[in-house]
Order: structure tokens, then C-alpha cells, then sequence
């Protein structure tokens, strides 16, 4: 007798986010935050964020913190016309990859 077993693997789902309002723009010099929440998928999961095609680097001024297994919280301390655009959440697991993107408007850009 042989036992044949299958790993079923989820692909991860993020639930939806913005900043602020959604479309409404954001001052220049407040601080806005954004959270990456994958609701589903097996783990190990990776959750990374890409602004405009590119992997965030700290010297932008824009900070991602690691909480648990399914979230990953993008924080920006004082907003500046740069970093207006796109601000894309990557989830990734063994079943597959997806992604969300948000766009911040920044105020007089």
C-alpha cells in the first residue's frame, strides 16, 4: 500500500489599498503610510514593493517594515513632490505572484 500525497499550494490575494482617500492628493510634508495585507496563500510568502518598475531603496526616504508573515507596512515620514506615482505591493509564493499598486498624489505636482 502506497500513500501518495499532494501539496495544494494557494496563490496569494492582497487586499485592496490606497493612500489617504483613494485619488484625493496628499500634502507635501505629512506623512503617509500604506499596508500590504495578503489575506490568502500558503507561506512562505514574499511581500516586496516596487515604485515605478523599481525595487524602493531607503534613500528615497521611504521605509518597509516586515509585520509577520502576511504584511508589510510602506511608510513615508515627510512626502515631497518626488515621491509621487505608483507604489506597487509584490506577493509571491510557491503557487504564484501577484500584485496591487496604489498611486499617491502629491499636492501641487
Amino acid at each position: 500500500m502506497y500513500l501518495t500525497f499532494t501539496n495544494y499550494t494557494v496563490p496569494p490575494r492582497i487586499v485592496p489599498f490606497s493612500f489617504g482617500d483613494g485619488d484625493d492628493p496628499l500634502e507635501a510634508g505629512t506623512h503617509a503610510s500604506l499596508q500590504c495585507l495578503v489575506d490568502q496563500g500558503d507561506t512562505p510568502l514574499t511581500i516586496s514593493w516596487v515604485f515605478h518598475g523599481q525595487e524602493l531603496s531607503s534613500q528615497m526616504g521611504v521605509e518597509t517594515t516586515k509585520i509577520g508573515k502576511r504584511n508589510n507596512l510602506l511608510s513615508i515620514e515627510s512626502i515631497a513632490p518626488f515621491h509621487a506615482g505608483n507604489y506597487t505591493c509584490v506577493a509571491t509564493n510557491k503557487a504564484g505572484q501577484t500584485n496591487f499598486t496604489a498611486v499617491l498624489v502629491v499636492q501641487g505636482t
